[in-house]
């Protein structure tokens, strides 16, 4: 618990830069959605060349990192570091449970189902956002370090049931779903 407190406090102390600020606000708020939009995208590309089993594969990827958060939120029920620690709190949050982060959640779930099942450039870019989300959800005072941790481990213990409902779904072929080559015609 202290090297976790220790490193919200030097991550959190480095916010009082207007410019820096800014960007961590948006990145903590609002990346989010745009990492959605990228999903989407890449989902809908991925369909249009390889079917439905990729989809599916990344929406059970997504449900059971959610689930796999909510399950974590109830066993470790931690208060944010800005009702029980000095934090420079950058954007307005309700007190509450902590742990795992919900942003970052949801930004390291729809990184990791790109990455391994739509598109790996699209994924490498979404999860160079999704730990930016993380960083910013610290830096902005709303989450400790092991929230972020937290929240990519569950997204992570979610990628082998979508990739097994998606091995499935298409009869156990053996192929990486991002990476499937096709033959040049």
């Amino acid at each position: 618990m202290y090297v976790n407190a220790s490193l919200f406090n030097t991550i959190n102390g480095w916010a009082g830069n207007k410019l820096a600020d800014n960007l961590m606000i948006f990145a903590a708020k609002d990346l989010i959605f745009l990492a959605f939009v990228a999903f989407l995208v890449a989902a809908a590309r991925a369909h249009r060349r390889r079917g439905l089993p990729v989809l599916i594969g990344s929406g059970v990827t997504l449900a059971f990192a959610f689930g796999f958060g909510l399950i974590a939120a109830s066993l470790h029920t931690e208060k944010r570091p800005f009702q029980s620690h000095h934090a420079q709190l950058l954007i307005n949050h309700a007190p509450g449970q902590s742990f795992p982060s919900d942003h970052a959640t949801a930004a390291f779930a729809l990184a990791l189902a790109t990455l391994v099942f739509l598109s790996r450039p699209i994924g490498a870019a979404l999860l160079a956002a999704a730990v930016l989300i993380g960083f910013a959800r610290i830096y902005c005072g709303v989450h400790y370090p092991a929230d972020i941790l937290g929240s990519f481990l569950v997204s992570l213990l979610a990628l082998p049931i979508g990739w097994a409902v998606h091995n499935r779904r298409l009869g156990n072929h053996r192929r990486t779903p991002a990476t499937t080559l096709r033959p040049r015609g």
